[in-house]
């Protein structure tokens, strides 16, 4: 990659090292591949390992915590996070423990599909390609309302699962922990969105010009 690029008098104009190269969007792609290789490994791959293995289900339960010898003291504390076994799970069981891991990899699989045709236009040096606005909407659907249709399905179905648990005792909290980061990057693809279809229409305009 050259430093520098010739002007129209003949000089070497530095060219801008921040400017977002086809190494980044490279770069890029592949850090959007990790991830989505993971999230499939953790979601799906694993699970089905543990069935195979025939290995507990961990699920997660949020309890209040009982100690006589911090209330006698006085000491604030929270609420206590375990995770509890299913062992010996059913086919039934093993399924709703499968499928909102299956939804999220796939939410998150058209995700990465979607960015990487997204990304493919750029690269060839036209941003506000047809599509380009459909595409960001997309993205901005699959977090702004698959995000929290994913959450509501592990919420849902691990409390099913839990339910069916002897918990000695212990008494369930509910706590809503919506994701609300996916649900904010999804409102700024929806304004980018917006922004794209004006960068759509000027271009469109000046080449109606030419």
């Amino acid at each position: 990659m050259n430093a520098t690029k010739d002007t129209q008098n003949g000089q070497k104009e530095p060219k801008d090292r921040l400017a977002f190269d086809k190494t980044d969007r490279i770069s890029l792609l592949v850090l959007m591949g990790v991830i989505g290789a993971i999230v499939v490994a953790r979601t799906v791959i694993l699970p089905i390992a543990g069935w195979i293995a025939g290995d507990p289900i961990v699920l997660p339960f949020l309890s209040p915590i009982n100690v006589p010898q911090l209330d006698a003291a006085g000491v604030d504390y929270t609420l206590g996070t375990y995770g509890v076994q299913l062992a010996d799970p059913s086919t039934g069981q093993r399924l709703l423990d499968l499928i909102p891991g299956i939804f999220s990899a796939a939410l998150v699989i058209c995700g990465v599909l979607v960015f990487r045709r997204f990304m493919r236009d750029i690269g060839a040096g036209v941003p506000f390609a047809p599509g380009q606005v459909t595409r960001l909407r997309i993205l901005g659907g699959l977090l702004i309302v698959g995000s929290p249709v994913a959450f509501f399905a592990r919420f849902s179905f691990d409390g099913a699962l839990v339910g069916s648990i002897d918990r000695g005792g212990l008494d369930p909290v509910i706590a809503l922990d919506l994701p609300w980061t996916h649900m904010v990057l999804g409102l700024v693809a929806a304004l980018l969105a917006e922004a794209f279809k004006v960068g759509a229409r000027l271009t469109e305009d000046v080449e109606g010009l030419i």
